[in-house]
């Protein structure tokens, strides 16, 4: 969105689910910054526009956000759709800026993300710990892309494992992540580089399809928060820790290695799925 002001942009469009964090993010941060917002959210998991607004959504809708819902699947493309939107908002004198699906291959976003991995061994030397692997949501690929890169641009050898959520093909998500953390490897000005073999996506946790909880995901929901106190989301984090639970039960990590689940939010579109955690009746 610093490019977006650079741009002297007035609104930004963008697009995701009708529980997007991404959306929600770009919304708040957007107002922050002095420019509207609209969002074309696809239905995706949900099938249809909500009559109520919960979650995500209804975070977006408070902030003033114009919202138009459409019926799409996740990985289906509304680029033309956000395109006829931008122009409406030309020809009423508006100077809009686009972020459709193009944006997932995101230099920024992976070049933030290596920061973050060197944070977090920062983090982790001070606490006198290796840091053997990272655990994180496979939802498009940027933030996997730039903990990958961070290993590399450190030397160090922590594995960064990605649990897929349904979104996107695995070999999707790969070419993205390599596309985007060359671009990263630039901004940075680095001889790093991140190779196919490089990328670790597990597939076996992303259930029927993205968004829709699995019997695994909505146990790891119950579990750690009855154990720690830390609330997953349904779509993303959820998934991660069932796949992150599976792996050490199947001894996949040794008992003197140091793991990290990364907690990638999302906590609002829980609301959303609140039929799922309902209290049984007697």
């Amino acid at each position: 969105l610093v490019e977006a002001k650079r741009r002297r942009a007035d609104y930004v469009i963008t697009t995701c689910g009708i529980q997007s964090n991404w959306s929600r993010q770009t919304v708040a941060l957007a107002i922050k910054m002095g420019m509207k917002a609209l969002l074309v959210l696809r239905t995706a998991q949900f099938k249809s526009k909500p009559k109520v607004y919960d979650g995500n959504i209804l975070l977006d809708h408070i902030m003033g956000a114009s919202i138009r819902v459409v019926k799409m699947r996740i990985n289906e493309d509304p680029t033309d759709i956000l395109e006829a939107e931008a122009e409406k908002l030309r020809r009423k004198g508006h100077n809009p800026l686009v972020l459709g699906p193009a944006a997932s291959v995101s230099p920024l976003a992976t070049a933030a993300y290596a920061d973050a991995l060197r944070e977090m061994a920062e983090q982790a030397d001070a606490a006198g710990v290796g840091l053997d692997a990272v655990v994180v949501a496979a939802g498009a690929g940027p933030t996997q892309g730039g903990l990958i890169l961070g290993t590399k641009m450190l030397g160090l050898k922590t594995r960064i494992i990605g649990v897929n959520v349904g979104a996107y093909a695995t070999e999707t998500m790969k070419d993205v992540i390599l596309k985007s953390a060359e671009g990263a490897s630039r901004l940075f000005g680095s001889p790093a580089t991140v190779s196919r073999n490089d990328i670790i996506i597990r597939d076996e946790f992303a259930g029927k399809d993205y968004g829709i909880p699995t019997r695994a995901s909505i146990e790891a929901i119950l579990t750690v928060a009855q154990k720690e106190a830390l609330i997953l989301d349904p779509v993303y984090t959820s998934k991660t820790m069932a796949g992150l639970i599976s792996m050490i039960k199947a001894g996949e990590f040794k008992k003197d290695e140091n793991v990290c689940f990364i907690h990638t939010g999302g906590i609002p579109a829980l609301f959303a799925y609140k039929r799922h955690f309902q209290p049984r009746r007697a």
